[in-house]
């Protein structure tokens, strides 16, 4: 394994070159320009040491002080690049800490949703069936009427019963919320639906399933421990 250390052209931040990806390390514009592209390498060299070395010629590169082209190292010794004496921070070869968040509460914050609509819809429909209620009734009336004069008094019962359910399916029709219900039961969801972490809106993921095939917050990219 081979790093390879220098300055970022763009930006002047420290580059770290590590299995082919780079990294950048620092602030904006904290790289001297006398800080080559590439301008060291560090080779492991086993127990805890590194082999460094100079890409080319023209770079100056310090040990505690002292130029060197290649030198076997430890993370206590100083480094130093450029002749402006840039100091090298190993910090910039350890892998970033990268923080996760559980989703699982969202698992219920979904669940918890489906199953409010689910129920909302249904009362919907139930409320809906009592509009055709008093006309079954009302027409069987007239059938039992129009076949079997001689017990108009049932057809006058069926008709009755169709005059009541109407006034029911009213007064069931008066008293139905669900449009209401249905978006305080959004509301109550986006308010949920949320990252963990940074608290944006999760409106981009429509259901849990889709979401946990994401690994990470599409904001703050913590990564998701479903």
């Amino acid at each position: 394994m081979e790093i390879i250390i220098g300055r970022d052209s763009q930006t002047r931040q420290l580059s770290v070159i590590k299995d082919g990806k780079s990294k950048l390390f620092g602030q904006t514009g904290s790289v001297p320009m006398d800080v080559s592209r590439h301008h060291i390498s560090l080779q492991p060299a086993g127990q805890g040491k590194w082999l460094i070395k100079n890409l080319n010629e023209q770079n100056v590169t310090f040990v505690n002080g002292i130029a060197v082209e290649s030198k076997t190292i430890s993370e206590n010794d100083k480094v130093e690049l450029g002749n402006s004496h840039y100091l090298f921070q190993w910090a910039a070869l350890s892998e970033p800490k990268v923080e996760t968040v559980d989703i699982s509460l969202l698992k219920r914050v979904w669940e918890d949703y489906q199953q409010n609509e689910i129920a909302i819809r249904n009362q919907q429909k139930i409320n809906g069936l009592w509009a055709s209620v008093p006309l079954g009734f009302s027409m069987f009336g007239g059938i039992i009427a129009g076949v079997a004069p001689d017990i108009r008094e049932v057809a006058l019962v069926f008709t009755g019963i169709a005059f009541v359910t109407f006034l029911y399916g009213l007064y069931k029709r008066s008293q139905d919320n669900s449009t209401v219900e249905l978006k305080e039961n959004q509301e109550r969801f986006e308010l949920k639906w949320v990252c963990p972490k940074c608290k944006r809106p999760l409106t981009c993921y429509r259901s849990y399933t889709i979401l946990s095939q994401s690994d990470a917050c599409p904001y703050c990219k913590t990564k998701y421990k479903k």
